[in-house]
């Protein structure tokens, strides 16, 4: 039983430390990663910070310190379960150069943040004292529980993705359950009846979001859910055909939505092909991209565009604002998918991809 949990709201290092047996100065070695403390107390300390919820207030202490920190970016995500492309993260580079860059700030990118002693923690940047601000580049599972840490630390910071369990996040993001809504009652509108939907980011936020709406456009119709004209699937080309070919080889599912993300127009081809199904001609097809006005299925009904790159902008010139005191947390950027149904008269450019497929 710890002796002063009860009724106590915010712990402090010294409560920490006295709970422990040990001085304040010896959690701090620990909160900051440094030697000079046994394995058995380290272990001790630290079971007792994640018990009580414990968390610097690292803008105050970084205030006290004259700490000349950096904004930074870190992915939530492991880059073998969602590959960011580098193009992404070069568009983010240039961006936050273009607002925080030409202000003399410092920039910095933790690309790799889950070898750490304590395991995936994508938040180290902020802990060690490192980030004066963070963009949180990625999608983050539904069971995220660094963001609640990294809220709670009082560092400027802006996530490009929401989260149902903590609302409160700052975050610019787009409405992937909108997107999915929009898709599915597109396709009821036309008439179909079985509207398949190839998902993915299964066991992430933005794959909760994407089921949830389609299954609000099937309800509104009066359409049973059905679990078995869903599939999620990762990034490779071989991972999206088997997802298409799985879903089309019941020959009454005349629509599929390709929720997917990953922009993959081989994969979607070839599992339609391994189907003995043509895109366009015995099924209509939906497809998402990240770019305007670019096609992921020249063949497709419509297009979905997925408006990430604009939220992140308008995030990360809000996430600037209130570094600056000009504004104050959390930011709040919500952008609405554009459903593009205009038949393509015209060649269109390619999607510029947000995630990298490794076959």
């Amino acid at each position: 039983m710890l002796s002063n949990s009860s009724g106590k709201a915010h712990w402090t290092i010294y409560d920490i430390a006295r709970e422990i047996g040990v001085s304040a100065k010896t959690v701090s070695r620990v909160l900051n990663h440094k030697g000079g403390v046994g394995p058995e107390v380290r272990a001790r300390i630290l079971a007792l910070m994640e018990e009580v919820g414990y968390q610097p207030h690292i803008g105050a202490r970084s205030l006290r310190s004259h700490q000349n920190a950096c904004i930074g970016v870190t992915l939530p995500s492991p880059a073998e379960e969602v590959p960011v492309s580098q193009g992404f993260l070069l568009w983010i580079f240039t961006y936050l150069y273009d607002t925080f860059g030409s202000q003399g700030e410092f920039l910095g990118f933790d690309l790799n943040p889950f070898a750490t002693v304590e395991g995936y923690d994508y938040g180290r940047g902020i802990w060690q004292q490192l980030f004066k601000a963070c963009l949180i580049a990625g999608p983050m599972r539904s069971d995220d529980q660094v963001i609640v840490r990294i809220h709670k630390s009082g560092v400027p910071y802006v996530a490009l993705g929401r989260l149902d369990s903590l609302p409160e996040c700052s975050s610019a993001a787009v409405d992937y359950e909108e997107g999915a809504r929009l898709s599915a009652a597109f396709m009821i509108g036309r008439g179909h009846r079985r509207v398949a939907m190839l998902g993915g980011f299964a066991g992430f936020q933005p794959g909760v979001e994407r089921l949830r709406g389609h299954r609000r456009a099937l309800d509104e119709a009066g359409i049973a859910y059905d679990p078995n004209l869903v599939r999620f699937v990762g990034f490779d080309t071989a991972g999206v055909a088997a997802g298409v070919r799985e879903l089309l080889a019941d020959p009454t599912i005349t629509a599929l939505v390709d929720a997917s993300g990953t922009e993959n127009g081989a994969g979607l081809n070839e599992g339609a092909q391994q189907a003995g199904r043509v895109i366009g001609r015995d099924f209509e097809l939906v497809s998402w991209t990240y770019a305007h006005n670019a096609a992921v299925v020249r063949e497709a009904t419509a297009h979905l565009w997925l408006p990430v790159r604009e939220a992140a902008a308008q995030g990360i010139e809000q996430l600037a604002e209130w570094l600056q005191g000009r504004r104050e947390g959390p930011i709040k950027v919500l952008h609405t998918p554009v459903l593009d149904d205009r038949a393509k008269e015209h060649e269109v450019p390619t999607p510029r991809r947000l995630f990298d497929v490794k076959d």
